[in-house]
């Protein structure tokens, strides 16, 4: 059988990605004149604050072109990784697994999907500082609530110990933000991979968006952790 049913369904619902224009992408430019500035104009004495800034000086220095990140968490249909509100996130691979399925994912517009490297991810982040500030936060209490205490930005540990369905909290036309950990390649050549973020765990203020842990088991599955891909 060929199975029109499926294909319907697909051809219908888009699942794949195809376009740059997709709503499921935000461009993420940090070339765009003030991006860093709301960041790196704060004044703080809070240790975490003061490093986080120091971490995007150098963040700034790498120059990063654009780039384009989807909304939701990735998740599985049959074989091929999606990006759909209201499925199961795909966790429970290694940092290998992400590596070989994004190299074989379809090219969008000539951009080949990859793991988001560390300062990527920074970036990432600057701009949601950005947009949360924009949306009526204060400076000081974006940047506190990437840095330091991110539960009002995710999906901690509270009801649910499991990551729950893609698409659950919207901040800023995003989502999935503290839903599972992010595997993210390592700039350098010491090896491994950063897992960066949060998730469903207890302690609330030990893992925030900023949070950066570094491991070397790159073929170990993480049963709350995805991949953070990128074009």
């Amino acid at each position: 059988m060929i199975g029109f049913g499926k294909f319907g369904k697909r051809g219908s619902q888009a699942v794949e990605i195809t376009t740059l224009t997709d709503k499921r992408l935000v461009r993420i430019n940090p070339q765009e004149e003030g991006f860093y500035d709301a960041v790196l104009n704060f004044k703080s004495d809070i240790i975490s604050i003061i490093d986080f800034i120091e971490a995007i000086k150098e963040v700034k220095d790498e120059k990063l072109e654009a780039f384009y990140k989807p909304v939701y968490d990735p998740s599985e249909d049959d074989t091929i990784v999606v990006y759909q509100k209201g499925n199961k996130p795909a966790t429970g691979h290694s940092y290998n697994w992400w590596t070989e399925t994004a190299s074989k994912m379809p090219a969008v517009e000539g951009k080949n999907w990859k793991i988001a490297t560390e300062y990527q991810y920074y970036a990432f982040l600057v701009w949601l500082i950005n947009r949360l500030v924009k949306s009526g936060k204060s400076v000081e209490e974006a940047i506190n609530q990437v840095v330091n205490n991110s539960k009002e930005l995710g999906h901690y540990y509270d009801s649910e110990k499991e990551p729950v369905a893609t698409g659950n909290i919207n901040v800023c036309g995003v989502y999935d933000l503290a839903n599972t950990y992010k595997f993210l390649k390592c700039s350098n050549n010491v090896g491994g991979f950063w897992l960066g973020g949060g998730g469903p765990v207890h302690d609330l203020e030990g893992n925030p968006l900023a949070d950066l842990r570094h491991f070397t088991n790159v073929g170990t599955g993480f049963n709350k952790s995805v991949g953070m891909l990128v074009l």
